[in-house]
């Protein structure tokens, strides 16, 4: 199939990557709409290079596997915006593609039901450049052909804050409900990847160990282990201010202990540090394991944060956590570090 002469194409443009899925994404996509802002590709062009507000959608029924986790890696290196479509609903753990650097997942319900155009405005404008430390950001969206239009957007906070009160259990909360959640974003990094260091197996192993320690650590804040990838994983917190407190504090105890927990615990001779990022915000709800429809712009943020912008030995917490879930007395461990993706964030001093 010949392939389309992209490179040189004016105005912002969204590109399908689909070899066998076609005729069901143009019929989902904008259903009715003349779409000349979409190109529909069954590959990438060699030495492809989106222009900036670009969105390159990958239809990972609809490529081969191996060209997929190419592309995967390509757009992650460079940093270039790109999404999940899943029209068969194949993947299992749609979090694993976020942890490799992808802007959006569009699953199979999403589109059975239709994809408008303000799906992709949405995601490009929460992933573009931001423009203040006030959450102001301003991109192109998809235009008709001769010119994008501009948009400026404000990321805005309608969570509910988190009150006093004790959580009365995991149990209370239906699936399918929207709630407001701390989230929790752990990893486990040594000066080289670990997996590659310690072999599958014994990867395995320690991931298995660090579920264990996760577990027992973050009991008192009432942590429920939610998405694991990649070897990190993701906590969801209640929305109580006790919990949310327990959480920062067993973090930080938690940096401050590494070496120990890292040999008597985990059993790693090699030195080894934990990644926190602490986010606020709301999702709705499903039961581990039953996450896959899970998609949301807070988990999205949280994401970002641990993968793009926390470091090791510290925990990251964003400006959507109020300043009232830092405990007394810890306020000073904490120090401004600009704005990451439209929040002002700050992070724990680093201990010696």
């Amino acid at each position: 199939m010949e392939i389309p002469d992209i490179h040189n194409r004016a105005g912002k443009m969204i590109y399908i990557v689909s070899a066998k899925n076609t005729g069901i994404l143009k019929r989902s996509i904008c259903p009715g709409n003349k779409k000349s802002w979409i190109e529909f590709l069954p590959q990438l062009p060699k030495g492809f290079k989106p222009q900036s507000g670009d969105q390159v959608y990958l239809d990972i029924a609809g490529i081969d596997s191996a060209k997929c986790k190419k592309y995967i890696k390509q757009f992650k290196a460079n940093g270039y915006f790109f999404g999940i479509i899943d029209p068969k609903g194949i993947a299992a753990d749609p979090a694993l593609y976020f942890f490799r650097g992808a802007s959006d997942y569009i699953g199979q319900a999403q589109v059975k039901k239709g994809i408008g155009k303000k799906r992709f405005t949405e995601a490009l404008s929460w992933t573009c450049e931001k423009t203040s430390d006030a959450g102001t950001v301003k991109n192109e969206t998809p235009g008709n052909g001769k010119a994008a239009k501009k948009a400026e957007t404000t990321i805005s906070i309608k969570n509910h804050k988190p009150v006093s009160g004790k959580f009365e259990g995991w149990n209370s909360i239906r699936s399918g409900a929207t709630g407001s959640f701390f989230f929790l974003f752990i990893s486990l990094s040594g000066k080289s990847n670990l997996r590659a260091m310690l072999g599958e197996t014994t990867f395995i192993l320690l991931h298995n160990r660090l579920r264990e320690v996760l577990q027992q650590s973050f009991g008192e804040a009432d942590a429920l282990i939610w998405m694991e990838a990649e070897g990190n994983s993701l906590l969801l917190v209640p929305p109580k201010l006790y919990n949310g407190r327990a959480a920062v504090i067993t973090a930080l105890k938690t940096i401050l202990n590494s070496r120990l927990i890292c040999m008597e615990k985990l059993g790693l001779t090699i030195p080894a540090e934990f990644t926190f990022a602490l986010h606020y915000g709301q999702t709705i709800y499903q039961a581990p394991g039953k996450t896959g429809e899970v998609i949301s712009e807070s988990v999205n943020y949280i994401f970002h944060l641990g993968i793009k912008k926390a470091q090791a030995g510290r925990l990251t917490i964003s400006g959507a956590v109020p300043d009232e879930v830092i405990p007394e007395g810890l306020a000073d461990l904490f120090t401004p570090a600009g704005s990451f993706e439209g929040l002002k964030i700050s992070q724990s001093r680093r201990f010696v």
